[in-house]
């Protein structure tokens, strides 16, 4: 049976609740990390370097990934292309966002990340995402594999220099039909790492969860076989990421459910702090605006009316982090200005905490829901005891992965999981 992994997306080391959740992890028997290069920035490397650092009991499996180009990694691409280098095969999606798994930069961002873990070595090295190269016009499957089969010469050659010890790519398009023209081939991988004599690709890493199956279809005409079974018989240990996660009809499903988050909601007091505030700013408004606008007037300012509408029926707490730190903190600061001070800020902060219970709350209801479906159905057994998302983890892993990332930044979350490690 497989288990599960530390995936640490959103961690930092700025955050003593990440650090903390990753010790007990650890302390809990936890094998394998998992994290990439632009993760939080690079933060998320810090944490795990910080933590095995002051931990050297502990001996993970460490997984990184490599081939976004934001933030931090902007800047990096800017100075190796002064110097002459990877300049070819960039992916150039925008001014904020671009990819690339050219040699030029897959080292650059191998010395960055071993530097961050504060290790002489990496336990794998992915290659994050390269699909992103099908969003470029005039995109082939010729150049795709291409550009993977450099960088596979690539990892070879570093797991020769000791910097890694096995390489594989993580492809969210393993999971595609594989006449998709966007597929990410593992068939086709298998005979690039044949054609260049490749013994160190040794990982397959794709979403899977209760809604996208993808991974145990079979592969019609390259075979009767799975994506998880061409892993089991090739010997590519086979890891899972956004177990708890699907979109179905553009919407989130949750396979999680946050009872002790909202069953204690007042939602009387809620309301009252969501009239206060629109008190707030509606004293303010008009205050700061001309002299023949009237607090009427303010009801009918669109990001208002917008905000009447969503503010506790927002579905996810990504949403609401979208919504508060890109409209509505902003708002509030062009109309109080300068003298905007902490205290006045607050009350919109305490909103938004309510706003954020709200959406775990209707995270849940969706939850609940497709549970149940899927108890109908069978495609998990009752368990009555168990929390909705430790049942569906404990599913995957009787289908036969290696192991299931699961993302946990709370030590509640750790605690939940750790029977799984």
């Amino acid at each position: 049976m497989g288990q599960v992994g530390f995936g640490s997306y959103r961690v930092s080391f700025k955050s003593a609740e990440h650090k903390a959740a990753l010790v007990d992890a650890l302390k809990a028997g936890c094998s394998l990390i998992d994290t990439s290069s632009n993760y939080t920035n690079g933060d998320s490397e810090e944490l795990i370097g910080t933590v095995l650092s002051e931990h050297p009991e502990f001996k993970p499996i460490i997984v990184t990934k490599a081939g976004y180009i934001q933030g931090k990694n902007l800047k990096t691409l800017e100075e190796l292309n002064a110097a002459g280098l990877a300049t070819e095969d960039l992916v150039d999606l925008s001014d904020t966002l671009k990819h690339s798994i050219h040699p030029d930069f897959l080292k650059s961002q191998l010395d960055q990340s071993l530097k961050r873990l504060k290790r002489d070595s990496v336990d794998f090295f992915l290659l994050h995402n390269p699909e992103y190269y099908f969003q470029l016009a005039g995109a082939s499957k010729d150049e795709y594999y291409l550009r993977l089969k450099k960088a596979f010469i690539f990892c070879e050659e570093e797991v020769s220099a000791g910097r890694i010890k096995a390489y594989g790519v993580s492809s969210n398009n393993f999971v595609l039909p594989i006449d998709d023209p966007h597929a990410t081939d593992l068939s086709t991988i298998i005979g690039i790492l044949t054609d260049i004599k490749a013994k160190n690709f040794k990982m397959v890493q794709f979403p899977f969860n209760l809604i996208e199956i993808g991974a145990l279809e079979k592969l019609g005409e390259y075979g009767d076989e799975s994506l998880l079974e061409l892993c089991m018989r090739h010997g590519f240990l086979s890891v899972i990421n956004r177990p708890l996660n699907a979109f179905t009809q553009n919407k989130l499903v949750r396979f999680a459910t946050y009872e002790n988050v909202y069953s204690n909601l007042d939602e009387k007091t809620a309301e009252e702090k969501f009239s206060e505030c629109l008190n707030l700013l509606r004293t303010k408004w008009t205050e700061s605006s001309d002299e023949t606008t009237t607090s009427d007037d303010f009801d009918h300012v669109e990001i208002i009316s917008q905000f009447r509408n969503l503010w506790n029926t927002l579905p996810t707490p990504d949403a609401v982090e979208q919504v508060y730190f890109g409209h509505i903190f902003p708002f509030v600061a062009r109309i109080w200005g300068k003298s905007l001070t902490p205290a006045e800020s607050k009350p919109f902060y305490d909103l938004m905490e309510y706003s954020q219970i709200y959406s775990r709350r209707n995270l849940s209801v969706k939850a609940i829901e497709f549970k149940n479906q899927a108890l109908q159905v069978g495609l998990l057994s009752e368990q009555e005891e168990k929390p909705f998302a430790v049942m569906a983890v404990e599913t995957y892993l009787d289908y036969g992965f290696d192991y299931v990332l699961i993302g946990m930044k709370k030590p509640e979350y750790v605690d939940q999981m750790k029977h799984l490690f």
